[in-house]
């Protein structure tokens, strides 16, 4: 996310901007208030000065030229030292607004994420859902049965947003492209999910700015996984991680019906799907599940391989 956060130097460097942009004004103002006066005032009878005779041609190749002369070489080292000084601070001072900005930015992506009522005017309620600092949540949803073609409540996965970067990168996303998902799951929300539009673009309550809070956050957040390796139980596997969107018994719910994933998909494209995730914008996506590690991969494709039945029964 950036180097150290120095806000007191940020501050610092805006005391000093203020003073010497306070001086230069009050200058400028005095320079305006002798000129409007007509400079300083001539003894009663003294020629002025645009009627006196002009210096001679030895004060002009001697004195006058030295005085310019001296001023140009002043102003050219004064250049000379000042604007390699200036470049060699600028990386600094940018760095320093960056970090200033993001930590103010961060702050306020928390306030929008915390649960309703923590700030009346900023709180979302994102937490509710998705836990604290990401953690992931549950909760009651309505969808059609796809048995019954009635209305149903399910208990649905959310997901757990710390380990957003992790699965995705796992998968072999880049981090632009890790972004645009995050962004683009905010602003439009998720059909067939319990997740609404939030970008004002589609209808939403959030500008670019708090959508940009809001993923500066998420990002700060963000936790590694380490892989299972091994001899791994796909049957236990399924039922921590894929059971609540398909079912105890894969038959489907929030997710597809599994009991009949080869009919529709090879072996290689179900390991691909698992690893890399589904994204779907008319119904619930399938996540990244890369983060897991190879050998949970094949043993959930072996799990969803055994349980296949010839014919899907209300699926």
């Amino acid at each position: 996310m950036g180097g150290a956060l120095v806000p007191l130097a940020a501050a610092d460097n805006r005391v000093t901007t203020a003073i010497i942009v306070s001086v230069a004004i009050v200058a400028f103002f005095g320079f305006l208030v002798v000129t409007a006066l007509g400079g300083p005032r001539t003894r009663k009878g003294e020629v002025p000065s645009g009627f006196r005779p002009g210096p001679s041609d030895a004060d002009l190749e001697r004195k006058v030229l030295d005085r310019w002369v001296a001023y140009g070489t002043i102003a050219t080292v004064f250049m000379a030292v000042f604007l390699p000084v200036y470049w060699l601070r600028e990386p600094t001072r940018l760095t320093l607004k960056e970090n200033q900005f993001l930590k103010e930015s961060i702050v306020r992506g928390n306030l929008t994420f915390a649960a309703v009522g923590t700030d009346p005017l900023r709180s979302l309620g994102c937490a509710e859902c998705h836990g604290d600092a990401g953690a992931g949540g549950q909760r009651q949803f309505t969808i059609i049965d796809h048995k019954t073609g009635k209305p149903a409540q399910v208990t649905y996965a959310e997901p757990p947003l710390r380990l957003a970067v992790t699965r995705y990168l796992a998968a072999g996303r880049t981090m632009p492209e890790i972004q645009t998902l995050i962004r683009d799951a905010i602003e439009r929300g998720r059909p067939g999910t319990p997740m609404p539009t939030w970008g004002l673009s589609f209808g939403g309550p959030l500008n670019s700015q708090a959508i940009d809070d809001l993923m500066n956050y998420i990002f700060s957040f963000q936790v590694g996984a380490a892989p299972l390796s091994g001899s791994l139980d796909g049957s236990a596997l399924f039922s921590q991680n894929c059971a609540i969107c398909h079912g105890a018994d894969a038959s489907g719910s929030v997710g597809p019906n599994l009991t009949v994933e080869f009919q529709r998909n090879s072996e290689q494209q179900i390991h691909d799907i698992i690893k890399k995730g589904r994204l779907n914008y008319d119904r619930p996506s399938m996540p990244a599940w890369a983060h897991l590690g190879e050998d949970a991969i094949k043993a959930l494709v072996e799990f969803i391989k055994s349980i296949q039945v010839t014919e899907a029964s209300g699926g």
